[in-house]
């Protein structure tokens, strides 16, 4: 399966990765390619930093996604991959 995950850093930049896989899970592919970073919670993997960009929880920033143009449901760890599949992940602010 071919995936597509852009990244928007906090400065607005975008990075775009491609990756080949034949992981099940978008987590395992994100952790294994060592584009996230994170800790693991009762929900699962909660992601922390991006390509080397850590979200400040103190001024309340955190990582958010989305799955072929719609915001991520599931976790990362429970979110299912697809041949073709496009993921974006945001730095966001505030809650």
């Amino acid at each position: 399966k071919a995936v597509t995950v852009t990244v928007v850093h906090k400065d607005g930049s975008e990075k775009v990765f491609t990756y080949h896989t034949d992981e099940e899970y978008l987590g395992t592919v994100l952790v294994a390619e060592g584009l996230v970073e994170g800790e693991q919670s009762d929900y699962g993997l909660y992601i922390k930093a991006v390509d080397g960009e850590t979200a400040d929880e103190s001024e309340q920033q955190w990582w958010g996604y989305s799955v072929n143009g719609t915001f991520a449901e599931l976790g990362v760890d429970s979110q299912p991959v697809a041949d073709g599949d496009v993921y974006d992940f945001v730095l966001n602010v505030g809650w």
